[in-house]
């Protein structure tokens, strides 16, 4: 059984952050070109720079980034998910300060909280979880 502790919340977050500048930018559908496609000889193909490949997002990855963005972030209120999502940015305190107008300590004791609450929220999901499994929701019937 996984135990929930803050670091893994952490790296779950970063993973989020990570997956969510790879996906594709959401863009409206493009017309349609009626043009016909233009055919290059194989010289030309070689000629031709080749773009590097964008590394895409495992399917544990996006399951990761869905989790976060629909389960852990709504807990949060609107000032935590700021702060919870710039961290997992890797965003400086520095920084970080100068926009919530706050001094590191109290910065980070705001973090701390936010990552409590999470951490709480995915605990009772495992407890209710386990409680599931054991029977202990289940009617029990008298013979």
């Amino acid at each position: 059984m996984n135990s929930i502790t803050v670091e893994k919340i952490k790296n779950d977050l970063e993973t989020a952050a990570y997956v969510d500048r790879l996906m594709p930018p959401v863009r409206p559908p493009k017309y349609r070109c009626s043009m016909p496609e233009i055919i290059y000889t194989p010289q030309e193909i070689a000629f031709m720079d080749r773009r590097p490949i964008r590394p895409r997002p495992t399917h544990m990855q996006i399951s990761i980034w869905e989790a976060v963005l629909l389960e852990w972030i709504p807990l949060l209120e609107v000032e935590e998910r700021k702060l919870v999502w710039k961290r997992a940015h890797r965003i400086p305190w520095k920084i970080l300060c100068r926009e919530f107008g706050l001094c590191r300590s109290r910065l980070v004791i705001k973090y701390d909280k936010a990552i409590v609450k999470i951490e709480f929220y995915l605990k009772g999901k495992e407890k209710c979880r386990v409680q599931k499994i054991s029977g202990h929701f289940f009617k029990k019937t008298v013979k």
